[in-house]
């Protein structure tokens, strides 16, 4: 048989697959229509429409009326369970360490994993609220469409993404309602020159010593002259620094950033009565007694505390509680035989003389956010918790699948526990070569989110 014969053979076989007939002819059966008939008008409005649906992308499986149960559509590998009241106890927990100053809750990189549009609808309504942060202006329209006409005066702060200050900058913050902050030399001019400050709310940031964003505080004293002789409606809203080691009180940065904010605050205080002061991530407020933040700063930026991670190790809890507890199922289950090994590179192996180990197969990988760091190799690796025992990873950890010690009770369905309740997350976060602000939000779109 020639190549022309095998072609045509292949040919013959894709043809009567497809219902169709190699031969030219009718086929012996009329190709099945995909989709179902309906009572009373297979070929009517209903099936019309569906089918327009389906071409745009909008197919539902519920629009159909099957005789058998709907499909589901949760085939879950990872879930974050996100608690509601976590974070309404969070939020107050820090209320009172902030003395009675606003609250600004840090909602960027999509609230750090949990989900901005969801953490800004839980608090919009809290008490002390001063509005919400995010870095870039793309996740302040996110946030101010997902809170609807009941939001429209809330006030979403943008930190980071508005430096290199354009016309289109501010139409977009004008339009979308985004408080900017302005955080460089250059910035501030442009926003000056285009008469920003008579038509948007803003904020200064001043660099004190982090050394990325703000203005020189060698302009502090400039910039007033400039906006003396203006109306009150041009001073800005805000005027804020960001500490680079409030976790500690006695090091020297904190000390000089502290001296240098003081000099800013006590230059601006008298033109600009109204104005707000903040310079207290999570750190600075749990340390905000040693700072001395009462009765002079304003406004405090809570972000990772808010969800329940203490903002350093070892640091107290003051309240919080983990808002996300981190799972992943287990896909297989098998026995790991003497000589044996898993995963790729064969970096995991039993010995001869060692006794068989129960697996569980993870449905989870680094493309679901779970690091590769913590492989289980060589005695080192990170660890979950599964039965109410800690287990160690096996092997690599690949971009899908993952493999964990475990016991025979284990069974396919079972889930493991990554973070949450009784996890240190920066015991977990140290074991997968990172800290906890990377582990939420490293999460890809294939773990599930739930509330409660």
């Amino acid at each position: 048989m020639d190549s022309d014969d095998i072609k045509n053979k292949n040919w013959s076989k894709l043809a009567k697959l497809r219902g169709e007939d190699p031969a030219g002819k009718k086929p012996s059966e009329k190709p099945r229509d995909p989709t179902p008939d309906f009572k009373g008008s297979a070929k009517g409005e209903k099936k019309r429409r569906l089918e327009e649906r389906a071409e745009e992308g909008l197919f539902d499986e519920d629009d159909f009326n099957h005789s058998s149960p709907p499909l589901t559509s949760r085939f879950d590998r990872g879930e974050a369970r996100l608690s509601t009241k976590a974070l309404h106890r969070n939020y107050h927990a820090i209320a009172e360490l902030a003395g009675g100053q606003a609250i600004l809750p840090m909602i960027k990189a999509d609230a750090y994993g949990h989900g901005a549009v969801w953490a800004a609808r839980v608090l919009a309504s809290a008490e002390n609220l001063y509005g919400f942060g995010t870095a870039s202006l793309e996740e302040a329209r996110e946030v101010r469409d997902g809170l609807g006409a009941k939001g429209r005066k809330t006030r979403i702060l943008c930190l980071s993404g508005t430096t290199n200050w354009s016309e289109e900058k501010g139409q977009y913050c004008e339009r979308f309602g985004i408080t900017p902050a302005i955080a460089s030399d250059e910035d501030w001019k442009r926003f000056l020159k285009g008469k920003w400050p008579e038509r948007l709310k803003y904020h200064l940031k001043f660099n004190t010593g982090m050394n990325r964003l703000g203005i020189s505080p060698g302009l502090v004293q400039q910039i007033v002259s400039q906006l003396k002789d203006k109306p009150g409606e041009w001073r800005p809203e805000g005027v804020a620094t960001h500490m680079a080691v409030a976790e500690d009180p006695n090091h020297p940065l904190t000390k000089k950033q502290i001296e240098s904010f003081k000099a800013i605050t006590g230059t601006v205080k008298s033109p600009w009565s109204d104005t707000l002061f903040h310079l207290a991530n999570s750190s600075a407020i749990w340390n905000s007694r040693h700072l001395g933040l009462e009765g002079w700063t304003d406004i405090v930026r809570p972000g990772i505390s808010l969800y329940g991670v203490p903002p350093w190790p070892g640091a107290p809890i003051r309240g919080t509680d983990p808002v996300m507890e981190l799972r992943y199922a287990v896909a297989a289950r098998r026995t790991l035989k003497p000589g044996e090994s898993i995963g790729y590179g064969a970096q995991f192996r039993l010995k001869g003389s060692d006794s068989p180990v129960e697996v569980a197969i993870l449905a989870a990988g680094y493309a679901d956010g779970l690091h590769r760091f913590n492989s289980g190799i060589d005695g080192a690796g990170g660890k979950v918790l599964l039965g109410g025992k800690m287990r160690r990873f096996l092997g690599i950890v690949s971009m899908d699948l993952s493999a964990v010690e475990c016991d025979a009770s284990t069974q396919v369905g079972d889930w493991v526990q990554i973070l949450g309740d009784g996890l240190d997350p920066w015991t977990q976060a140290k074991a997968a070569g990172t800290i906890p602000y990377e582990l939420l939000t490293s999460l890809s779109r294939r773990v599930r989110k739930t509330r409660n």
